[in-house]
């Protein structure tokens, strides 16, 4: 063989490797664009029809989920879930946050509601009342806005200290127990016995912006806290509100 046939091997063996390089080349890249694009966003927005959506939707405004638990699941731990109502919604269980940080609110220039109902749990043969409420665990924090709370008509007799909008339980439970509300308006059904922020975590974060707590709320903010008690003389406790 000559020396110009044995040149024109090597060129032809080396054009041949350059040619599956770049074939692997293109299908890892792809693979790797396919998995970014499946591995959900660590902030994502999605939009909640309680009567037409569904949870098997994809969250948009055109195909909205049913339930704030979808949207808080199709978001990873550790990340923030902005939900957008698209009409009033009811709630009368725990959504549990899983990690997330939750910001709920109505569809701008559009009056939504978010109403809170009583349910029962029972443990150990014995009914306890709760109402709807979050439940935060590890970096959890809620955030409401843009909308009007309606709270329930307690019926007789004590609530605990789960009977609140946002509370924490057990080792998951976050170091702060956080609610902002911004632009929030609060519909009172009837007397309200429970609390804003409940039992669970020992240190406390309110802010209020554009949001003014009706006085039948004065002592029904945190947990064990007499009306008109001044916010500086606990040390628990952050917030804008002078007296609680």
């Amino acid at each position: 063989m000559s020396l110009e046939s044995e040149i024109a091997n090597l060129v032809s063996k080396a054009t041949d490797l350059i040619t599956y390089f770049s074939g692997k080349k293109t299908a890892i890249d792809q693979a790797v664009s396919a998995a970014v694009a499946a591995a959900p966003a660590i902030s994502r927005n999605f939009f909640v029809d309680s009567q037409l959506g569904s949870d098997d939707n994809l969250g948009t405004s055109g195909s909205p989920f049913k339930t704030i638990e979808a949207a808080i699941k199709a978001t990873p731990k550790g990340g923030r879930v902005d939900v957008t109502l698209q009409r009033d919604y009811t709630l009368g269980v725990h959504v549990s946050m899983l990690g997330r940080k939750l910001m709920i609110r109505g569809e701008v220039g559009g009056a939504r509601k978010l109403v809170l109902n009583e349910f029962l749990v029972e443990n150990e043969g014995v009914n306890t009342r709760r109402m709807g409420s979050f439940w935060q665990s590890d970096e959890s924090s809620l955030e409401l806005a843009n909308l009007t709370l309606s709270l329930p008509a307690s019926t007789a007799g004590e609530v605990g200290a789960y009977y609140a909008l946002a509370f924490c339980s057990g080792s998951s439970a976050p170091a702060v127990n956080a609610l902002r509300l911004y632009n929030v308006n609060f519909e009172l059904r009837g007397t309200f016995l429970g609390l804003l922020m409940g039992a669970g975590t020992s240190l406390f974060q309110l802010s209020l912006v554009g949001t003014s707590l009706p006085a039948a709320l004065n002592g029904r903010i945190f947990p064990g806290v007499a009306a008109g008690t001044a916010s500086k003389d606990l040390g628990y406790v952050t917030t804008n509100l002078a007296t609680l």
